[in-house]
């Protein structure tokens, strides 16, 4: 298990107070997520299912002594399951502040390294200029030179997923 400061995939030349993390969730997908929520990158070898969880947040790891629930974020947006791969898959381990203010942690997989990159006010853009699927899964957007990106709304998504959320599947 490593940090990300130990990855390197932190990049020294990020100085401004907003950053966010892109990570990868399919190969033509990606969301994000602030600067301060992603709190390590793991490859998970082995998901337990709990029975009667939604079908895109229905398998775990235990992580340092915690079961750590997992987001297959693509799979909640499209509605379709990437097949899970024999070998491990990399995971970001992410922090959120869960409804009664304590500090919950939670895995998204990832189908790539996630990049830290600054980013300004100037390219906020508004959540209903993404796509339907991210209009209840994000909680802010921004665009680049490379598209635009939706901010999860951790909290939602792991804490208290909305009934529209499990409507989808």
């Amino acid at each position: 298990m490593s940090e990300l400061f130990s990855t390197g995939i932190v990049s020294p030349s990020i100085n401004s107070e907003l950053a966010a993390w892109i990570l990868p969730i399919s190969q033509t997908m990606a969301v994000a997520v602030g600067r301060y929520e992603l709190k390590f990158i793991e490859y998970i070898r082995t998901c337990i299912s709990l029975p009667g969880l939604p079908a895109f947040c229905e398998r775990g790891f235990i992580w340092r002594n915690h079961f750590i629930p997992v987001l297959d974020v693509h799979a909640l947006v499209t509605r379709r399951r990437i097949p899970a791969t024999e070998g491990e898959q990399m995971a970001a381990i992410i922090a959120y502040e869960n409804t009664q203010g304590g500090i919950e942690l939670g895995a998204i997989l990832l189908r790539g390294v996630p990049k830290l990159i600054p980013v300004a006010s100037t390219q906020a853009i508004p959540v209903s200029a993404l796509t339907q699927e991210w209009h209840l899964l994000a909680q802010a957007a921004f665009k680049d030179d490379t598209g635009g990106y939706p901010v999860l709304d951790l909290r939602s998504l792991f804490d208290k997923t909305p009934a529209d959320l499990l409507s989808l599947h």
